[in-house]
Order: structure tokens, then C-alpha cells, then sequence
């Protein structure tokens, strides 16, 4: 049958060449039609949810980096954070680019990585770290992470590229911790967005679903998730509880924008 339609047979090795489970393959799927058995019903709906998320992610920092545009001001955004962030969605990506896992189980982490990028570049625009020192700090941020890159793709083999993922956890908790410590001294949250942090968390619950069908149980990406979730969800309420305090904040700031 698979090989009477080589359509068929391409999207049937996409969706479910690579699952862990033995009991769906191209060739056991592709005989159940037209009727999918549920494991490669499951499968592939998760590979297209896996695609969705990823479509969704392509806008992920956008409200971000318009409210930084907008009031000209990053204020409300540590930069530890941001560069945590970076290295958190860099950990992510690589590792499961060097493991070979399908794309569309964490294509979002490079949208994302990206965009986080441009933040950290709208802050060193916009930011209070642009007075003084700002150069000699760009210089150094930018060497390190090139040692980053050749770190991860020639120094550590299969057997130790685990390594970014446990540390993963301690980056986040870092990054997002300092945002958090951050938005409770000063009661507002800035530039920061809810959408955002929505979409954060909700893309966290529902990979942490498909990582286990496209991956299987992968404790160092799932262990992260878990992480993630639990930050996210405390990111989310500070943006509601003090978004009356931020609002005043950023219209102040336009105002003397204006003046």
C-alpha cells in the first residue's frame, strides 16, 4: 500500500518514523487507513500540535519587544534574566538538535532563542545598562556565548551533551528567579507581557504531552518543563497583580517621553 502511494509514504515517515513506541510505525499506520489506530491517531495529532506551537512561537516576544519599542524603555527587564534566557533556549535547542530529535517536538525553543536574542539587543538599546560600560560588557557577553557555541558543538560528545539540560533547570531558576525577585521589590513588571508568559505556560503544560509521544520519557527535557511551569505560573500572577501599578509606570514614562 505505502509504496502504490509515495505521498502517503512521505507523510507517513514524517509522522511516525521516529516514535519510541514499537507499536506505531509508517508501514502499521498506513495499513490501519482510512481508520487510524489511536497510538498513530495520537502521534500525529501531536505532531501537528508540535507544528502549532512552533507557528505560535514565531510571535512569542512580539508583545514583548513592542511594549520596549513603544514606551522606548526596557525598564522593568533584568538583563540577568534575559541572558539566562538565552542560554536556557539555546540549552533546549542544542541538545535536541545533537540527540536527533524530530523538529516538531522543539522547533519553538529556536523561535524563541532568537527572539530572546533581539530582546537583549533592545535592552542594551533602550535599557539603563547603555549608560556607561555598555561596549566593554557587549564585547564580553558576545565572546562568551561564541565559547558557548564551540563548547556544545565540538568539545561535548553524545555522551555528555546531557550536560545542558541538568544545568538547564539551575539557569532557569536563576533567570526567571531574578525576574521574579525583580518584579516583587518594585510592585510592577514594566515591559514585560502576559501574553507572553501565556503562551510560555501554556506551551510548557502541553509539550511536556507531546515530548512524551515524539520523544518518550526524556527525564533531563521533562524535569525542565516541570521547572518552567512552576515560574511561569507565579511570572503569570505578578502581571495581573500589578498591572495597575505598571500601567501608571509606562504611562509616566511616555509622558516625559513627550515633554
Amino acid at each position: 500500500m505505502a509504496s502504490q502511494h509515495p505521498l502517503l509514504t512521505t507523510i507517513a515517515q514524517w509522522a511516525w518514523s521516529t516514535d519510541p513506541s514499537p507499536l506505531v510505525t509508517p508501514t502499521t499506520c498506513l495499513s490501519t487507513l482510512p481508520l487510524l489506530s489511536t497510538p498513530c491517531l495520537l502521534r500525529l495529532l501531536a505532531k501537528l500540535i508540535g507544528i502549532a506551537i512552533i507557528a505560535a512561537s514565531c510571535i512569542n516576544k512580539a508583545p514583548v519587544l513592542h511594549n520596549i519599542y513603544s514606551s522606548k524603555s526596557a525598564l522593568g527587564l533584568s538583563l540577568t534574566s534575559t541572558y539566562g534566557e538565552v542560554i536556557m533556549y539555546s540549552n533546549a535547542a542544542f541538545y535536541n538538535l545533537r540527540r536527533g530529535n524530530p523538529f516538531t517536538a522543539y522547533g519553538e525553543t529556536f523561535m524563541v532563542m532568537v527572539q530572546t536574542v533581539v530582546v537583549v539587543l533592545m535592552i542594551w538599546r533602550y535599557g539603563e545598562e547603555k549608560k556607561g560600560g555598555r561596549t566593554n560588557n557587549v564585547g564580553v557577553v558576545c565572546g562568551a556565548y561564541l565559547v558557548y557555541l564551540f563548547v556544545v558543538f565540538y568539545v561535548l560528545t553524545q555522551d555528555t551533551i546531557y550536560i545542558l539540560m541538568v544545568y538547564n533547570p539551575i539557569v532557569l531558576l536563576t533567570s526567571r528567579g531574578s525576574q521574579i525577585l525583580a518584579n516583587h521589590q518594585q510592585k510592577q513588571t514594566g515591559a514585560q507581557s502576559l501574553a507572553t508568559t501565556g503562551m510560555n505556560l501554556t506551551g510548557s503544560l502541553i509539550r511536556t504531552v507531546t515530548t512524551i509521544k515524539e520523544v518518550g520519557w526524556d527525564f533531563h527535557i521533562l524535569r525542565s518543563y516541570g521547572v518552567s511551569i512552576t515560574l511561569n505560573m507565579i511570572l503569570f500572577a505578578q502581571i495581573v497583580m500589578y498591572r495597575e501599578n505598571t500601567k501608571r509606570m509606562l504611562d509616566d514614562i511616555k509622558q516625559k517621553k513627550k515633554e
